[in-house]
């Protein structure tokens, strides 16, 4: 089982991926890990690390809608969220 700052630092740097295909699978299995850190699937589905994978998804596949007030907000309190995850164990550390 992955860390959770490990799967916000893996769903950090899939942001500059290019592959659909290794994305979707990576995506598969931070999915499974996210799940022994979150309590059911709408906690999973909403999750901050999930957001920004299923926005790389939607960007490589042309159907992202960044642009767009509630959906750019949404990703936007994502990406602040997940590096709080990582800023939050560095700090303890």
């Amino acid at each position: 089982m992955r860390s959770l700052v490990d799967l916000a630092r893996e769903a950090l740097a899939v942001q500059d991926a290019c592959n659909l295909c290794g994305v979707a699978q990576s995506f598969a299995r931070a999915m499974i890990d996210l799940g022994d850190h979150t309590r059911g699937t709408d906690e999973r589905n909403g999750h901050p690390i999930t957001i920004l994978w299923a926005d790389k998804i939607a960007h490589l596949t042309g159907t992202q809608s960044i642009h767009a007030d509630e959906a750019g907000e949404r990703v936007s309190r994502a990406y602040r969220a997940v590096y709080a995850i990582i800023a939050a164990t560095e700090c303890a550390a």
